[in-house]
């Protein structure tokens, strides 16, 4: 995620690339405004740190260069232009403006003005950019391959003939984007997609319940964890074991009681609806008529030892997203500490 380092500089319109320099950032010895301008000296960008007395901070805003970083109660700014009574500024990663009276009212005065040259560069940049570009195509490769794999998987299993298990298949994909959008709702992650999914039902009631102590199962593992992992493993199942199906059913027809209690809770208990939530509780619904038109129902019975393996992987991989996820915390914890800059 884009950094205060990061906006400045595209601001200023010096090349480099994110990753390095939320990096460099991350890792500032000095969480202040002079380890900030330090930082920035590594890039050629020249720094000067001012205060403005209270009193001449109107006329100290009409001839200060921008851009320049404004120091509020909210954290730094980027102010980008000052024009027509207003000011347009950079504020965690997203661009607002306000009018100048608004804009003195919360700047206490502090300021570090800054001014880049034509030689104004990341070190290493020419290595870094090559790194992200390479990086960028196996995103893409990544992309391209999935779906080949999926329709592979298919083909080789002979599922292709069957309507019913393409439809598992799309359901299974749909529930895994939800569930991996709840699990970065949990970890405090907003993505555009996600949250224009969200305000479909009720604007917020997706963080609200992702927040939420019913959000976890006994504070072990998250819900959407558990979607996360169910999706996954019942896609990948699919399409490598198909044998697996009448196992699979048999797993789903016991999440849907889950799906009732979701639901009641949303609407008796939280008063709020997460639609990201109801999204997951009617694919698992359509994964079960699914699996019931494909005959896999009626093939349940016996349970066979596919079931109980099922079951141990589910596990396995539950687990596994749920270290990860905790490693994620630990991360972005440090992260949020590493970002905050103090004036002094």
């Amino acid at each position: 995620m884009a950094t205060l380092l990061s906006d400045l500089l595209t601001v200023l319109g010096v090349r480099h690339t994110e990753l390095y320099s939320d990096k460099r950032f991350s890792q500032m010895p000095f969480r202040s405004m002079f380890g900030l301008s330090k930082l920035l000296r590594e890039y050629g960008v020249a720094t000067a740190g001012i205060s403005v007395a209270s009193e001449e901070r109107r006329n100290a805003l009409a001839v200060m260069p921008v851009p320049f970083l404004a120091d509020t109660p909210d954290g730094f700014i980027i102010v980008e232009k000052i024009g027509g009574g207003q000011v347009t500024y950079l504020s965690q990663h997203k661009e607002f403006e306000a009018s100048i009276d608004a804009v003195l009212d919360a700047w206490n005065g502090v300021a570090l003005l800054v001014s880049d040259s034509s030689e104004s560069i990341e070190p290493g940049y020419t290595r870094h950019h090559v790194a992200e570009i390479a990086s960028g195509v196996k995103r893409w490769t990544l992309l391209i391959l999935l779906p080949v794999l999926l329709v592979v998987g298919m083909w080789a299993d002979g599922l292709y003939c069957h309507v019913a298990a393409w439809v598992v298949m799309i359901f299974d994909i749909a529930g895994l984007w939800f569930s991996w959008s709840l699990v970065q709702k949990s970890l405090g992650i907003h993505t555009a997609a996600a949250n224009a999914v969200c305000s479909a039902i009720e604007e917020g009631g997706c963080d609200e319940i992702a927040q939420s102590e019913a959000s976890s199962f006994m504070g072990i593992v998250k819900w959407s964890e558990v979607g996360l992992a169910y999706f996954s493993v019942s896609l990948m199942a699919m399409l490598l074991f198909p044998q697996t199906l009448p196992a699979l059913a048999a797993i789903n027809i016991l999440c849907l009681p889950y799906t009732v209690w979701s639901i009641s809770y949303q609407k008796f208990v939280a008063k709020t609806w997460c639609t990201l939530c109801v999204c997951v509780q009617c694919t698992l619904w359509l994964l079960f008529v699914a699996y019931l038109i494909g005959g896999w129902t009626k093939q349940v019975f016996p349970l066979g030892w596919d079931f109980v393996i099922l079951g141990c992987v589910y596990g396995v991989v539950l687990l596994a997203i749920n270290r990860f996820d905790d490693f994620l915390i630990k991360r972005f914890a440090a992260s949020s500490s590493a970002s905050e800059v103090k004036t002094s």
